[in-house]
């Protein structure tokens, strides 16, 4: 918990931390809380947890995080009635930009510690090598991107994205890792490995894109 405590710090998040789940739901009826984030380290534990903390909150819409394994059933975790998925393993940034993406969910402004371009550019997820999915990047930045995809994703194993940057020669690809999604159908990929004239390219196109604005 300290990654996600040092993240709600910096976005000036008061964070409080329940250690059992008994002494959570008794917060959750006393109180009201914008956010409540479930670790499912516990797999089953987890799940009934989330089903209490929904039944408990009921129509007061506190959005329900859950830092999950990456082969977690996304239908059992949104099932419960979770809003965003932060996916393991937990980094510092990884952290910070899931919790960034669900402020955005709770109708207030995200601020972002490195430059972010909003975009609509078409492009082409391909999952664990064979599984081919359309989506369209909403921002992105020279170390991932949010996309906006309509159809179930698998389990993720792997990633790899395809897109054209508007205005430039072709398509270009790198290689991603699954960090977030909500149940909007966006998520959260970091650039893994990219190439050096990829991060160029998008580097490039972004301050041409910025100074154009």
């Amino acid at each position: 918990m300290a990654l996600v405590a040092r993240a709600c710090s910096e976005l000036g998040v008061e964070l409080r931390h329940c250690s059992s789940a008994k002494t959570a739901l008794e917060e959750f009826t006393q109180k009201r809380f914008h956010g409540i984030i479930v670790d499912d380290q516990d797999g089953p534990s987890a799940a009934l947890l989330l089903r209490d903390i929904q039944s408990s909150v009921g129509d007061r819409r506190s959005l329900i995080i859950a830092l999950a394994r990456a082969d977690a059933p996304l239908e059992a975790v949104f099932g419960a009635g979770t809003h965003l998925i932060i996916y393991k393993p937990l980094t510092q940034d990884r952290v910070r930009n899931g919790l960034r993406a669900i402020r955005t969910l709770m109708g207030r402004r995200q601020e972002r510690t490195g430059p972010r371009i909003r975009v609509d550019i078409t492009a082409r997820l391909t999952i664990n090598h064979s599984e081919v999915i359309s989506g369209k990047i909403i921002d992105i930045s020279t170390g991932g991107a949010a996309l906006s995809v309509q159809q179930p994703l698998p389990v993720v194993k792997s990633l790899a994205l395809d897109f054209a940057l508007p205005g430039g020669k072709g398509t270009i690809t790198t290689a991603a890792e699954l960090v977030w999604k909500d149940v909007r159908g966006n998520l959260g990929i970091e650039f893994v490995g990219p190439d050096p004239e990829f991060t160029r390219l998008v580097s490039s196109w972004m301050k041409a894109r910025s100074a154009a604005n």
